[in-house]
Parts: structure tokens; sequence; C-alpha cells
């Protein structure tokens, strides 16, 4: 049975969008980042404006963008959460 070829990428963790563009200036192949809200680091909080920004910018060198939601939801946070993932699906992010 032949293996297939693995494929090394470059993953970067950027604390906003500044540092995402020069990640990815720099050779990143993704970046994950925080969205405004549900993430597990408050002080990195980026609007979705910022992200929606940030996506073509990435797109353009080939990279792509992660969004993190990595925090427990309690039920009241359930919806809130979905409208987030929409508006965020709805920016391009990968």
């Amino acid at each position: 049975m032949r293996q297939q070829p693995h494929y090394l990428e470059l993953l970067s963790p950027a604390r906003d969008a500044a540092i995402a563009r020069e990640a990815i200036l720099h050779g990143a192949d993704a970046v994950y980042i925080g969205g405004p809200g549900f993430g597990a680091r408050h002080n990195a909080s980026n609007s979705l404006r910022d992200i929606a920004d940030l996506v073509p910018f990435a797109h353009r060198y080939g990279a792509r963008i992660f969004v993190t939601l990595n925090t427990i939801l309690h039920d009241d946070e359930l919806e809130p959460a979905q409208r987030l993932i929409t508006d965020l699906y709805n920016t391009g992010v990968d």
C-alpha cells in the first residue's frame, strides 16, 4: 500500500490582525485568531470588521484564516455563538 505524501503547514497564532498580516508576510500558511467573543484569550478581541478585512489579504497570499471559539458555552450563549459563527462564515474565514 502506498502512503500519501505529508504536507507540512506553518500555522501561526495571532493576537490581532496586524500580527496576522506579519505572520502571513513571513511565510505562515495559516493563522488562527480570536474573534469578538467566546475566545479563551480575553485580551484578543478582534472585531468582525478586523477579520473581514484580514481574509482577502490572507487569501491573496494563499494563506487561510481560522477563528478560535474555544470557551465552554453555557445554554444562554448558544444562540449568540451560533450567530457569531454565521457572521464569521460570511466574512470568508476558512
